[in-house]
């Protein structure tokens, strides 16, 4: 259904004579989509680039995969967030449970970041190149009167992990109060000592994770983390109505992120991400807000609820040794 719609539009907009463009995960598609889909959109003028195509022979960039979500028109108008163009996304299909995510619109000088993104990739799959001297065409500067916006995205190419030190830097500025939305809780040992030691000086660390998983080996290896985290004195909510897909993260009401990053192994150090950091901006109150209706809605795990046998601990050991892989 979410799918479709928008098709429907994009094959006006082209034959409108609008230049209407798709860059799609081959890997992330693989089950979705019929074979060369692009070949098909290309059919309705729609120009389509597929990132990093599989092939069936094991290389090293077989898991560097896109794992961003943007959607930008005229340059000027940009949407992002966790939201893939899926019916669970929009709960047209209930898949696990009620499906949880966050959305975002920036208009203005914060989409030039974005429309850089999608250049650079457009560019890199295609012999037909976008001429990046557009932005500029489409974009005036303009005081920003709604806070401070600056958009990014990572890349397992960069020798520094961006979204990894950007978040050890923020809780190690917290004051008050560092609050998470992640679908995954798979962490390295720099990220997790960040948070033990935020929650050790008196921070109100709290991570939102999923009630009803989608991958239950994934699962159970996000529980895995919960132990030493719960002893810390970290808040850990579970969305008992379903599955958390939104990526954020708030600190101290003034500065926070929304973007495509997990606070796992796979996005903070292998895919290609997006996320835009905003300091007091008026989004940072509405983030607020839905965080506090959401943990209403959620089950607090207790250092009592998590199993502690020996069988358990060995179980999680090992699967550790797979969290790259995740």
């Amino acid at each position: 259904i979410m799918w479709n719609t928008i098709l429907d539009i994009l094959k006006q907009k082209a034959k409108e004579g609008i230049d209407v463009r798709v860059i799609y995960d081959d890997v992330g598609c693989v089950m979705k989509l019929p074979y060369k889909y692009g070949k098909q959109l290309e059919k309705y003028n729609i120009k389509c680039r597929v990132f990093n195509p599989f092939v069936p022979l094991f290389t090293n960039r077989l898991n560097n995969r896109d794992h961003r979500k943007i959607a930008i028109i005229d340059g000027y108008v940009g949407f992002m967030g966790g939201i893939n163009l899926a019916d669970e996304y929009i709960n047209a299909y209930e898949k696990y449970g009620h499906w949880k995510d966050i959305g975002f619109k920036l208009t203005g000088t914060p989409v030039k970041s974005y429309n850089y993104m999608f250049i650079e990739f457009w560019n890199a799959f295609s012999n037909e190149k976008i001429d990046s001297n557009i932005i500029n065409e489409c974009l005036s500067e303009r005081k920003n009167e709604n806070g401070y916006i600056i958009s990014y995205y990572d890349s397992p190419a960069y020798k520094e992990h961006i979204s990894n030190n950007l978040y050890i830097d923020l809780l190690s500025q917290a004051i008050n109060y560092a609050w998470f939305y992640t679908p995954y809780l798979i962490i390295g040992d720099f990220l997790m000592d960040a948070l033990i030691k935020a929650a050790e000086r008196g921070v109100d660390v709290r991570i939102f994770i999923p009630g009803i998983p989608d991958k239950k080996i994934v699962y159970r290896l996000s529980k895995s983390y919960y132990a030493p985290l719960l002893k810390a004195g970290i808040k850990i909510f579970e969305y008992t109505p379903g599955f958390i897909h939104a990526k954020a993260c708030l600190i101290d009401d003034n500065i926070g992120t929304i973007g495509t990053v997990n606070l796992d192994y796979r996005s903070l150090f292998l895919h290609f991400e997006c996320n835009s950091l905003f300091y007091k901006s008026s989004i940072l109150d509405e983030l607020k807000i839905d965080m506090i209706e959401t943990q209403k809605k959620c089950k607090e795990v207790k250092e009592k609820d998590i199993k502690k046998g020996y069988f358990h601990r060995v179980f999680d050991a090992i699967l550790r040794i797979f969290a790259p892989l995740c």
